[in-house]
């Protein structure tokens, strides 16, 4: 016989149909039919998973950062440059030490709203530059954003590299050295802090 069509059981199983056909698929399974039997049970399993998807809330800050990764390609208008103010190349290095090669160097650049501190390492075994960083909120003294991504970009817009920071605002990254690299921060609610980092070679 003909079997009954998938939105007429998707209508039984929800309870809301109740037309001919719906009558019909009632009767017909009162009747002992095995296949509509193991037909009715898979639509059953259907409506359960649609029911628990229905439920569902993503955590709200999942949420946050999803839409932060969303604005990490997009042309922001709204973008502002840090400004460097310290930069540990350009202090005098102690006497003992002058003449020796100096791997790690420390930067800090500010925005009107931002502060992000970076610290970079040479790694001797490739010659990859490793970054570890950590973005702070100005307009709160003492206290880090936990919601933010970091993206490494050359000059001409390829991207290299991005994470996201930690809960208390840290990040590493790791990339070959490069002329001419940009480092753009973009947190929800603020401008785009972008970075001039300058050349690694």
């Amino acid at each position: 016989m003909t079997h009954f069509a998938e939105e007429v059981w998707a209508d039984y199983v929800r309870g809301i149909g109740l037309g001919e056909e719906t009558r019909k698929l009632s009767a017909h399974l009162a009747d002992g039919c095995t296949d509509c039997k193991k037909t009715e049970g898979l639509w059953s399993r259907v409506r359960s998973v649609a029911v628990r998807e229905a439920e569902y809330q993503a955590p709200a800050d999942l949420v946050r950062l999803v839409k932060l990764q969303f604005t990490v390609d997009a042309p922001d208008a709204r973008a502002t440059w840090a400004g460097l103010v310290f930069d540990t190349a350009l202090q005098p290095l102690p006497v003992g030490i002058r003449g020796g090669a100096i791997h790690a160097r420390q930067v800090i650049y500010e925005s009107e709203s931002l502060t992000v501190d970076l610290r970079f390492e040479r790694k001797v075994s490739d010659n990859a530059i490793s970054v570890v960083g950590q973005v702070l909120d100005r307009q709160a003294p003492l206290s880090w954003v936990s919601s933010a991504v970091v993206v490494l970009w050359t000059e001409k817009g390829r991207m290299i590299t991005k994470t996201e920071v930690n809960e208390c605002g840290e990040f590493q990254l790791e990339f070959e050295p490069e002329n001419q690299l940009r480092m753009s921060v973009i947190t929800m609610g603020r401008k785009t802090l972008r970075i001039a980092l300058g050349s690694f070679d």
